[in-house]
């Protein structure tokens, strides 16, 4: 059957087809940015990390009492707090710390080599201000130099020394040896391995660590717990009590591993490529219900007209293939709708999420899909229509 006379057919029922491609075509601008962003939240959530998020606890925590917050009071709290719960069964190495890692923004500033600021800046760095144990607690590599074995007060006349991680190294020293150097934070001490700071940083690799106390926590601060693989939830349970004893006058904000840190960092990718996934597939489902009764109810009116062409020798294959060409011709054309459709939702959701532009392969990968599914929704109903007899036209004659 030539495209000419497809069209003519389509066309001869303008509201029904109408209908049908609009339907196409948002089903298909769901589908594609459902795909799109699956496949983007798939990726974040396993992407590496550089830590063992399964077995890392975060306590957040903040003091009641103002005094409390701020140093030196804070200093001596933090002190007795590690030592309570480095005590506790199952806990190989704890470290307090102003901010966690895997967080989407926090305390984070301005780093370069002293003197080369133009040339070298790198803005939004995450500052961590950490016990000595914070490396351990991590599991880190200490790539180059040695890692601060004293803590310095962040109002010691000498800057305490820094710690930085290796992507931060590469991009400040383009692989030439960084220990030693002066940075505007202080003087590089020690290089690391890559773990994940802030989301929303220049790189989220990209992490500036210095062995001080906090000057102060009106917004509260971290406790992290290395713990021994299948310990996590025994003392996830005990480590509230363990610091109300050490100091009553604290409000626990939180307890959890930095795994469940990482998923509700990326929850809200998460939960609108499920609601899409849902609503994708709902649409695929109304799409065949709608292109089964469409190909069910137009076989019947054509009964006739099949009858006729099974009696002029159409065999049962060219009536099949001349159905399913009619809802393939309409699929694709509802698929052209669609993809500007999905440019159009694409555009709109980057205005409140993260969402990378479509692929080219994506629309023919949805594509294809919405064709298999309204395919199979339309075999039974031409297959039907392939048992009508050519006695069906000489009836109505």
């Amino acid at each position: 059957m030539s495209f000419y006379l497809l069209f003519k057919v389509l066309f001869s029922r303008k509201v029904v087809t109408g209908l049908l491609l609009l339907q196409l075509a948002m089903t298909l601008a769901l589908l594609l940015n459902s795909i799109l962003l699956a496949k983007q939240t798939h990726q974040q959530l396993n992407q590496p990390t550089g830590l063992d998020v399964d077995n890392t606890l975060l306590v957040q925590l903040k003091p009641t009492m103002a005094s409390l917050r701020v140093y030196p009071a804070l200093e001596e709290l933090l002190n007795r707090q590690l030592d309570a719960v480095q005590a506790m069964p199952g806990v190989i190495a704890a470290a307090y710390t102003n901010q966690s890692a895997i967080l989407q923004g926090g305390n984070n500033g301005n780093v370069y080599i002293d003197g080369e600021e133009d040339r070298t800046n790198q803005p939004s760095v995450p500052m961590y201000f950490v016990s000595k144990d914070f490396f351990n607690v991590l599991n880190s590599d200490v790539l180059q130099g040695e890692l601060p074995q004293h803590s310095v007060s962040l109002d010691n006349p000498v800057q305490p020394d820094v710690v930085i991680t290796k992507s931060l190294a590469d991009k400040l020293f383009a692989g030439k040896p960084a220990v030693g150097q002066q940075l505007n934070r202080g003087r590089v001490a020690a290089v690391i391995s890559d773990f994940y700071g802030q989301r929303h940083g220049t790189n989220i690799m990209f992490n500036n660590i210095q062995v001080a106390p906090p000057f102060s926590v009106d917004w509260g601060y971290g406790i992290l717990l290395r713990v021994q693989p299948g310990q996590a939830e025994n003392v996830r349970q005990q480590v509230d009590k363990v610091l109300r004893n050490v100091e009553p006058n604290i409000e626990i904000l939180h307890v959890r591993t930095l795994a469940e840190q990482y998923q509700r960092l990326y929850r809200n990718e998460y939960g609108l490529a499920t609601l899409l996934a849902l609503l994708s597939a709902l649409m695929l489902l109304v799409t065949m219900v709608s292109s089964y009764s469409s190909t069910h109810f137009h076989a019947l009116k054509r009964q006739q007209e099949i009858g006729v062409k099974r009696a002029l020798g159409a065999s049962k294959k060219v009536i099949f293939l001349e159905l399913l060409s009619e809802n393939w011709l309409c699929t694709a054309i509802g698929a052209l709708f669609g993809i500007g459709c999905a440019l159009l939702l694409n555009k709109a959701l980057s205005q409140v999420i993260t969402i990378p532009p479509l692929d080219l392969y994506l629309p023919l990968l949805a594509s294809l899909i919405l064709l298999v599914c309204v395919t199979v929704a339309t075999w039974y109903p031409a297959a039907i229509a392939t048992r009508i007899s050519p006695a069906t036209a000489t009836k109505a004659l």
